[in-house]
C-alpha cells in the first residue's frame, strides 16, 4: 500500500497526476481511493497517463464510500473501476471526436461523443478539460464510469433488447456471447422481433432452436467491426457463414437495416443496435444496396433515399426496376436539389413495376403498370426499349427482384408513346412518319421535347402535291420543322392574336374564331397527347413563311392600332387590306388619332376611306428606297412628299419604326395622321377642259403602262382615282385582292421588322416627276378590266372557304389561291 500523498494547497502542471488531484480540493476521494487500490505509484509513474477524475459529488451520488474496500475482492473490484478511469497515454480534449473509442488501462473500451464542443463518455461530462500535470493530462468529469459487462448482460440491460436475450438463452448461446470474444452483435430491438413476426415459442423445439441458432449467428461477427471501420460496400461473413453487407451513406446500414446506435462497448466486443432482424441470405443486397455498388447508379440511389423511398425498395418485393445511370440523369439535367420529395418519388415510382419482369417476358407493344400507376410501354425490335430508353444490362437479380440498366430516365406520364410512334399508330400519318424520316428528324422528334407538331394527313400531303422522292432532304427538314414547336401548346392555351415560333424558326399564327386554325389550316383533331409533346392534326401542309400575318392582323395585334383597325373596318377597307398585295401602309398609333382629334363616329364611310387610302401605297415599298424630295401617289389619288434629312418623314410626319414586314406587304409606323389635300371642284366644262381631261387620260394611262411593265404590282392599278367627282362624293377604287383569315401576330414583329424581297416600288418612284395625273379626270379606263367583285363570303361546316362574285362564278379557297368550283 502507498503512502499517504503530502497536502498541497494548490495543483500545478509539475505536480504529478496524484498530486494535482490532491491538490485541487475537490479530488479527495479519488486520491483515498487510489491510495486504497495501490495506484498512486503507478499513477506517479513517468506515464504519459490520460484520468478522467470524478469528484468528490460524483463519487458520493454513485454511492462509493471508501471505507467500504477492505477485502481483497473488493480492492480487486475498485481497481477495476479505477483503471477503467485511466488511458495509457496523452489524449488532450482536442484530440477528441464524435464516436471515438478509447481503451482504458483495465482493458474494456469507452465511447466517447462530442456535442457542441462538449465532450461526455458513458453519461459523464468533462466539466474541466486539459488539467495539466506533469506526467499526463487529468479532464474532470461528473460522474464515475462504471466498467461495461458481457454482450449478454450488457444487451439486457439496455431494456429494448429482451427478446434477444431470449432467443440467445433459447438457441443455447448465451455462453458463447460470454466467452472472451471478441464480437461483434447487430442487436435487433424488440421491435424489430415483433416487426418480424418471430414468435420464441414456435421455435421452442430441436428445429426450432435450430433456426433461431442460424438465424442469431447471422447477427454476429467473430471480430470487433466498429462503425468507423465499416466502408461502403463492405462484406463481412457472420458467424453463420453466410455474408453480412454494409452501406455507409446517412448512417451505417447492414443488409437491409438499420444501424439506430452504433458502439455500445462491452467487456468481450461490440454492440450495434438495429431495427430489424436480418435473415440469413447468401444474396443480402436488395435493389438500392445492389444498384449503389454498381458505380453506375449513385444519382438513382441518392434519389431513392431523396425520395423516400428506400424502406419501401428494401421491401421484400419482387420489383422490377428500370435503372437510368448517372449518365442518363445528367443527360435529363436533374438537379436532385430542386425537385420536391413528392415530385422525385413521382418520377421514380414509374420506374418500378410490382413483380419480377425479365427481359424475357417483354412483348412488342407490352405495356406494364408502374406502382406510381401510369403505364410503361415496350418495344423489342432490335432491342428491348421502354418508353424510348434503351436497356443497356438486362436482368440483374437482387435479393428482392430484378433490375434493367436503362440510359434515360423515364418521365411519368399516361401516355408513354413519343410523337413518332403515336403517329405511326394513329393510321392516318404514314406519309408524315415517312417523311420525318426521310427528312433526318426521327431522333429529334424522340428527344425529350415537349414538342407541339401540327400533324396533316396522309389527305393532306396528297393535296398539297408532295412526291416525297422528288424533295430533298432539307427541303423536306425544312417544311416539317416548320410544323414543330418547341414546348407543349394545347389548344385551350391557343388565344387569338397568338405566335408561336416553330423549330424552323419562322412563327405560326394562330386564329381560334370558329375554332383553332393555324395559318388557314383547320385543326381537325386536337390534344393528342404523347410522351415528348402534343399532336394537333390538321388538313394541309403548312409551307414555311416569315410572314403569316397580313397587314390588318398584323396592325391589331400590335396594340398601339386599335383605331386604325376600327377605322379600316368601319372604312369597308378590311377586306381590300387583306388581299394579296403588295401595300404599303404607313400606321399611324392610336395617339396619333387623339393627337388629330378625331372621332371616327362623326366620319362617314367616304370621309373615313379617303383618309385611310391616303396612307395606302399601291405597292410594296422599303425605307431604303425612299429619298429626299420623293414624290407618290397614295391609293386615295392624292400624293404625299418624303424627306429623309432628320429621319424618314412622310408629309411632315415621323415614321417611328419602319420596314414591318406582313404577308402582304409593309407597315411603316408614324406618329400623325395624314390629311388629303382639299378637293378641287370646277364649274367649268366647255370644250378646252374636255381636252385637257383627254390629253389628261392618256397621259395617265401611259404612266400606268410603265408601272405595269417595271413591275409596280398590282396595288397600284387596282387603286385609280376618278377625279370627275365632286367634293361630296366618295373617291373611287376597286377592291382588288385576297380576302383571307385575320392572322394573328405577336407585336415583337416591330422589334425585328422582316424585310419582303418579292416587289420593288421603281416603277412608281420613275413616275413621280409626271404631275398632270393629280389634277386629269379618268372618262374612261380601256386598259384596266374590271374584276368581278365579291358578293358573299362564307366557311362551310367542313372547314372550306367559299366566295359568291359579282360574275355569278363561285370560288373556293384550296390553300394556295381562290379557284373557280364546277
Amino acid at each position: 500500500m502507498a503512502s499517504s500523498l503530502p497536502i498541497n494547497t494548490s495543483a500545478g502542471p509539475s505536480d504529478d497526476i496524484p498530486t494535482n488531484a490532491q491538490g485541487t480540493g475537490v479530488h479527495d476521494t479519488l486520491v483515498e481511493l487510489l491510495t486504497k487500490a495501490d495506484l498512486v505509484t503507478t499513477l506517479q509513474g513517468t506515464g504519459p497517463f490520460t484520468v478522467f477524475a470524478p469528484t468528490d459529488t460524483a463519487f458520493a451520488n454513485a454511492g462509493i464510500d471508501p471505507a467500504n474496500f477492505n477485502t481483497q475482492p473488493e480492492i480487486d473490484a475498485l481497481t477495476d473501476i479505477l483503471l477503467y478511469h485511466v488511458v495509457s497515454g496523452e489524449v488532450p480534449s482536442s484530440a477528441v471526436t464524435d464516436g471515438m473509442l478509447a481503451t482504458m488501462v483495465n482493458g474494456d473500451k469507452i465511447k466517447l461523443e462530442v456535442s457542441n464542443g462538449v465532450v461526455t463518455l458513458d453519461g459523464a461530462t468533462v466539466t474541466s478539460a486539459d488539467v495539466q500535470a506533469s506526467n499526463g493530462i487529468i479532464h474532470v468529469i461528473d460522474s464515475v464510469l462504471t466498467p461495461p459487462v458481457d454482450i449478454p448482460a450488457t444487451a439486457q440491460s439496455t431494456t429494448i433488447h429482451d427478446s434477444l436475450v431470449a432467443a440467445v438463452i433459447q438457441a443455447d448461446l448465451l455462453s458463447t456471447l460470454q466467452g472472451p470474444g471478441p464480437f461483434t452483435v447487430f442487436a435487433p430491438t424488440d421491435q424489430a422481433f415483433s416487426d418480424a413476426g418471430i414468435n420464441l415459442a414456435d421455435l421452442n423445439t430441436a428445429e426450432g432452436k435450430a433456426i433461431l441458432s442460424d438465424i442469431l449467428l447471422y447477427h454476429v461477427v467473430s471480430s470487433e467491426v466498429p462503425s468507423s471501420a465499416v466502408t461502403d460496400c463492405m462484406s463481412a461473413d457472420a458467424a453463420n457463414g453466410q455474408p453480412l453487407s454494409f452501406t455507409v451513406g446517412s448512417g451505417v446500414m447492414v443488409n437491409d437495416a438499420n444501424v439506430t446506435i452504433a458502439d455500445v462497448v462491452s467487456s468481450n466486443g461490440i454492440i450495434h443496435v438495429i431495427d430489424k432482424v436480418l435473415t440469413p441470405s447468401d444474396t443480402p443486397n436488395d435493389i438500392p444496396r445492389t444498384a449503389q455498388c454498381t458505380g453506375i447508379h449513385d444519382t438513382l440511389v441518392t434519389a431513392v433515399i431523396q425520395g423516400g423511398l428506400l424502406e419501401t425498395l428494401q421491401g421484400e418485393g419482387p420489383f422490377t426496376v428500370f435503372a437510368p445511370t448517372d449518365q442518363a440523369f445528367a443527360d435529363a439535367g436533374i438537379d436532385l436539389a430542386a425537385v420536391s420529395q413528392s415530385e422525385l418519388a413521382d418520377i421514380l415510382t414509374y420506374h418500378v413495376v410490382s413483380g419480377a419482369v425479365p427481359s424475357t417476358a417483354v412483348t412488342e407493344c407490352m405495356s406494364a403498370d408502374t406502382v406510381n400507376g401510369n403505364p410503361l410501354s415496350f418495344t423489342v425490335s432490335g432491342g428491348v426499349m421502354v418508353n424510348g430508353a434503351n436497356v443497356t444490362l438486362a436482368d440483374v437479380n437482387t435479393s428482392n427482384g430484378v433490375i434493367h440498366v436503362i440510359d434515360k430516365v423515364l418521365m411519368p406520364t399516361a401516355t408513354p408513346n413519343d410523337i413518332p410512334r403515336t403517329a405511326q399508330c394513329t393510321g392516318i400519318h404514314d406519309t408524315l412518319v415517312t417523311a420525318v424520316i426521310q427528312g433526318g428528324l426521327l431522333e429529334t422528334l424522340q428527344g425529350e421535347g415537349p414538342f407541339t407538331v401540327f400533324a396533316p394527313t396522309d389527305q393532306a400531303f396528297a393535296d398539297a402535291g408532295i412526291d416525297l422522292a422528288a424533295v430533298s432532304q432539307s427541303d423536306l427538314a425544312d417544311i416539317l420543322t416548320y410544323h414543330v414547336v418547341s414546348g407543349a401548346v394545347a389548344s385551350t392555351d391557343v388565344t387569338e392574336c397568338m405566335s408561336a415560333d416553330t423549330v424552323k424558326g419562322n412563327p405560326l399564327s394562330f386564329t381560334v374564331d370558329g375554332g383553332v386554325m393555324v395559318n388557314g389550316a383547320n385543326v381537325t383533331l386536337a390534344d393528342v397527347n404523347t410522351s415528348n409533346g402534343v399532336i394537333h392534326v390538321i388538313d394541309k401542309v403548312l409551307l414555311p413563311t416569315a410572314t403569316p400575318n397580313d397587314i390588318p392582323r398584323t396592325a391589331q395585334c400590335t396594340g398601339i392600332h386599335n383605331t386604325l383597325v376600327t377605322a379600316v373596318i368601319q372604312a369597308g377597307l378590311l377586306e381590300t387590306l387583306q388581299g394579296e398585295g403588295p401595300f404599303t401602309v404607313f400606321a399611324p398609333t392610336d395617339q396619333a388619332f387623339t393627337d388629330a382629334g378625331i372621332d371616327l363616329s362623326t366620319l362617314n364611310q367616304s370621309q373615313l376611306s379617303d383618309i385611310l387610302l391616303y396612307h395606302v401605297l399601291g405597292a410594296g415599298v422599303q425605307s431604303s428606297v425612299i429619298t429626299d424630295g420623293m414624290e407618290q401617289t397614295m391609293v386615295n389619288g392624292d400624293n404625299v412628299t418624303f424627306s429623309t434629312t432628320a429621319g424618314v418623314m412622310i408629309n411632315g410626319a415621323n415614321v417611328t419604326l419602319a420596314d414591318v414586314a406582313t404577308s402582304n406587304g409593309f407597315i411603316h409606323v408614324i406618329d400623325k395622321v395624314l390629311m388629303p389635300p382639299e378637293e378641287m371642284v370646277e364649274d367649268s366644262t366647255d370644250d378646252s377642259e374636255s381636252s385637257s381631261d383627254d390629253d389628261s387620260g392618256t397621259l395617265i394611262w401611259i404612266i400606268v403602262g410603265i408601272i405595269l411593265v417595271l413591275g409596280g404590282g398590282a396595288g397600284t392599278v387596282l387603286f385609280l382615282r376618278n377625279r370627275n367627282s365632286t367634293a361630296g362624293e366618295s373617291k373611287d377604287f376597286a377592291l382588288g385582292g385576297l380576302l383571307n383569315q385575320l392572322q394573328p401576330v405577336d407585336a415583337s414583329q416591330y422589334a425585328s421588322p422582316q424585310v419582303q424581297q418579292t416587289q420593288q416600288v421603281q416603277p412608281v418612284q420613275q413616275a413621280q416627276t409626271i404631275q398632270p395625273v393629280q389634277t386629269v379626270e379618268i372618262i374612261e379606263q380601256p386598259v384596266v378590266v374590271a374584276e368581278a367583285t365579291v358578293i358573299n363570303q362564307w366557311t362551310d361546316e367542313n372547314g372550306y372557304t367559299w366566295r359568291s362574285m359579282s360574275d355569278n362564278s363561285t370560288l373556293w379557297w384550296n390553300g394556295t389561291e381562290w379557284q373557280k368550283y364546277g
